[in-house]
């Protein structure tokens, strides 16, 4: 019969590789750091995209037997410069159809939203998303079809600013980018109105991810709010188009 030896543990150990042993799971705090700092990244590398930019919204209203029914429609196709920020400029570059898709845009909204509407919802904060401006809440895990992803609650901080996101973010657990949010920018009042949306990214090759689609939804038919402020309850969709960066 074969015996065995007991080995002492400091040999044991020893015969763990370094990098092994080195490699201990992130704490929820080093988790979160790395969220930020990859969205920090990911706002400054759309920089150099200018992609095609496509918004169908459709209007509703109350029908007495159907419930809610389409009212109208608007179509916008233009091309981002991401450069300046979210500058949205329409495919015909000449000033006359520049000034009728500008007036075609304010005629429809007749309060003061978000600057440049719905483009501005690739971002979940262009500026100050950090733990200086948010709390970040661990909920679960969750799987977005084949990614796996971490799911948090953000909501920013009291004094933050107005104009914050607040809802939730999916994370892939991988290299911790964002890859969904879905919630609104705070701060909305009777003059200053903020959508419902959840935006979508897609995974465009190794590190990288590209926003691809947002579904915008805001307001009630019968809502008193909806119609006090002055526009009609409407839902829309944004969906992008990169090509190959300027660089």
């Amino acid at each position: 019969m074969r015996s065995f030896k007991v080995l002492p543990a400091t040999l044991v150990l020893a015969t763990v590789p370094l990098a092994a042993r080195a490699q201990q799971p992130p704490t929820l705090g080093e988790v979160i750091d790395k969220i930020v700092s990859q969205e920090q990244v990911e706002v400054q590398s759309l920089r150099q995209y200018s992609p095609l930019v496509e918004t169908y919204i459709q209007n509703l209203r109350a029908d007495k037997e159907l419930g809610t029914v389409p009212d109208g429609d608007k179509y916008f196709l233009g091309r981002a410069v991401l450069a300046n920020g979210v500058e949205l400029e329409p495919l015909d570059h000449d000033a006359g159809m520049k000034r009728k898709l500008l007036a075609g845009v304010s005629g429809f909204f007749s309060t003061e939203f978000v600057p440049r509407g719905f483009l501005q919802m690739i971002y979940l904060d262009m500026n100050d998303f950090d733990r200086g401006h948010y709390k970040i809440q661990y909920v679960r895990r969750e799987f977005l079809g084949e990614v796996r992803c971490l799911v948090f609650d953000v909501d920013p901080l009291p004094k933050s600013g107005k104009g914050r996101f607040v809802g939730r973010i999916w994370v892939e657990d991988q290299n911790f980018h964002i890859v969904r949010f879905n919630g609104a920018y705070g701060g909305s009042s009777l003059t200053s109105n903020y959508f419902n949306f959840d935006s979508w990214r897609i995974n465009a090759g190794k590190n990288q991810w590209l926003p691809a689609f947002i579904y915008i939804e805001q307001g009630g038919v019968r809502d008193a709010k909806t119609k006090s402020i002055g526009f009609k309850a409407f839902r829309a969709q944004t969906r992008l188009w990169f090509g190959k960066s300027k660089s």
